[in-house]
């Protein structure tokens, strides 16, 4: 969208929006920070990281995205937080069920559930039957009539 009628664009590509409001130092000022933050093995909440320096927790991915020393310092830190909370988790420091909270919501942990499927594949309700009272042969073949 272009910037209003008699109004210099906000952006070098003229396009217009609201101007950004870190630039590419300041974001891979960020990276370093955000690695050298990690290194403390008590730290592992990516949010506390923005919280304490004032910066909306959302800049994150946006940075990530298009920033490439901010995307490698943030897969990293993701990858101390998930290491964290799991063996916090494992030597009972943390909760379990606030762990697997978010283990599955900010890293995609899932629970796995297997399920075997046995039976007949050509007559299913034979199957069914012969799990309920033991006389399918009778019903399916007209000999119980």
């Amino acid at each position: 969208m272009p910037a209003p009628k008699k109004h210099k664009a906000y952006n070098i590509q003229d396009e217009g929006g609201r101007p950004s409001r870190y630039s590419k130092d300041d974001i891979e000022h960020f990276a370093d920070e955000l690695i050298n933050w990690m290194k403390n093995d008590s730290r592992f909440w990516l949010k506390d990281f923005c919280l304490e320096r004032d910066i909306d927790p959302d800049f994150m991915a946006e940075w990530a995205r298009e920033n490439e020393r901010f995307n490698r310092a943030y897969k990293l830190a993701k990858g101390l937080q998930e290491s964290r909370i799991f063996k916090g988790s494992m030597l009972e420091t943390f909760s379990g069920s606030m762990s697997k909270f978010a283990l599955m919501n900010c890293h995609g942990w899932a629970d796995k559930t297997e399920s075997k499927i046995s039976g007949n594949a050509v007559n299913p309700l034979a199957f069914i039957l012969q799990n309920v009272d033991g006389t399918t042969k009778e019903l399916i073949d007209g000999a119980g009539e």
